[in-house]
């Protein structure tokens, strides 16, 4: 007997569910902690207090529930007309002869270029910085990131601060992040609003569906997606992405596939969302997501199984919080429920990425690498190359640390 069409999907969708139910949101922040109110959420006034405090004469603080946040309900601000520095600075315990990667974000006024975002050692000196100012999209934040040594130093003050034009400036500061690993979650790239970047609205890629077997380690899940924001370490960050998920459960010799969506809005996660379409073991996939320009809270997700006819999908989402400030693509080991962990062996081919249609060398990317804790073993991108037509091509590979 032949079940209707309206039935095998039904019954594709109940089986995706039960693959899909086990899946938790995605994370790409590393194991952090050395700033303390990260995020200014623990201030409870306009004033700087706790861990914050301003460096200046002109007016600075916290504003709190203004919608100038880039997560949560708070963050910093500096204003002022004064040719006068003034900065947010906090002081931080590290560890000496240590790597340390130093990010946040910042939006400004865009009519200024003196915008500094460091670290100082101990003798005041500074150890690293980083310019900003300049706009490309207006009403953006920018993503700054930067590496450095500590030295001898046992302690670093890190500042966000600029030197006002002679006119009317600002700038609004959240989500800053020290960590001692450059390991996240996600092995691809990213391409993040940025003070040479504009804020990304569209994204897609085609890859080639992984294989790895399940003999080794019994709970192996491998997931491969597209998506717009979420490369920021807070709880409240935003995310919208669509792609496949590989699952190993126990006795299987090989992994179970399928497709997904996701969104996290401000933190609240639908969590991984079954979509009706067959994958298997070397099937070509394409995906994208594509901000809408009619309702910037829309987000329309196209998905495609080239290697079997009909299996196209296409799906409007809304997530109202989602800034768009970033773009992904990636592959990630996804948190479950009884924990996960990544393949040993990953090789997953990336080719036809564009980020508002055009390649990665078009902009600055951030490289995002894994790593396997117990087995050492790291997962990164190779370097993107573009190719005659305009599309970029990478690939994802394991290797030893």
């Amino acid at each position: 007997m032949r079940l209707p069409r309206c039935l095998i999907l039904t019954l594709l969708t109940a089986v995706l569910g039960s693959l899909l139910t086990v899946i938790g949101p995605v994370a790409s922040a590393r194991p952090t902690g050395l700033i303390h109110d990260s995020g200014f959420e623990e201030q409870n006034s306009r004033t700087l207090s706790g861990a914050w405090s301003g460096e200046g004469p002109d007016y600075k603080g916290i504003d709190i529930d203004l919608g100038y946040q880039k997560t949560g309900r708070k963050n910093a601000f500096i204003r002022t007309s004064s040719r006068t520095w003034n900065a947010v600075r906090q002081q931080v315990t590290v560890k000496p002869q240590t790597l340390y990667y130093l990010e946040g974000w910042v939006r400004t006024s865009g009519n200024y270029t003196t915008g500094y975002f460091g670290a100082r050692g101990t003798n005041g000196r500074t150890i690293v910085q980083k310019n900003y100012g300049k706009v490309v999209t207006n009403g953006a934040y920018q993503y700054l990131s930067m590496a450095f040594n500590s030295g001898t130093n046992s302690s670093v003050t890190l500042y966000v601060g600029y030197v006002a034009p002679g006119a009317d400036s600002w700038v609004q500061i959240d989500d800053l992040d020290l960590a001692d690993s450059p390991y996240r979650n996600w092995a691809g790239y990213v391409v993040p609003s940025s003070p040479v970047n504009a804020a990304p609205h569209s994204v897609g890629a085609a890859w080639t569906e992984p294989a790895f077997t399940c003999q080794d380690v019994p709970n192996d899940h491998l997931g491969v997606w597209v998506g717009l924001d979420g490369l920021d370490t807070s709880a409240t960050e935003s995310l919208v992405q669509v792609g496949t998920h590989a699952a190993c459960r126990t006795g299987d010799l090989y992994p179970q596939h399928s497709a997904f969506w996701e969104v996290i809005n401000a933190g609240t996660d639908s969590f991984a969302q079954p979509i009706p379409m067959v994958v298997q073991a070397g099937d070509r996939i394409t995906a994208s997501v594509v901000r809408s320009s009619a309702d910037p809270a829309n987000y329309i997700f196209t998905i495609d199984n080239l290697s079997r006819p009909g299996q196209r999908q296409t799906l409007t989402k809304r997530a109202p919080a989602a800034r768009s400030e970033s773009a992904e693509v990636v592959v990630e080991r996804p948190h479950v429920s009884t924990g996960s962990t990544w393949p040993r062996s990953v090789s997953v081919p990336f080719s036809y990425v564009t980020v508002d249609g055009a390649p990665l060398d078009f902009y600055d990317t951030v490289a995002v690498r894994a790593r396997q804790a117990d087995t050492g073993i790291v997962y990164g991108p190779s370097a993107a190359t573009t190719d005659s037509g305009g599309y970029s091509n990478f690939t994802v590979t394991s290797h030893a640390a």
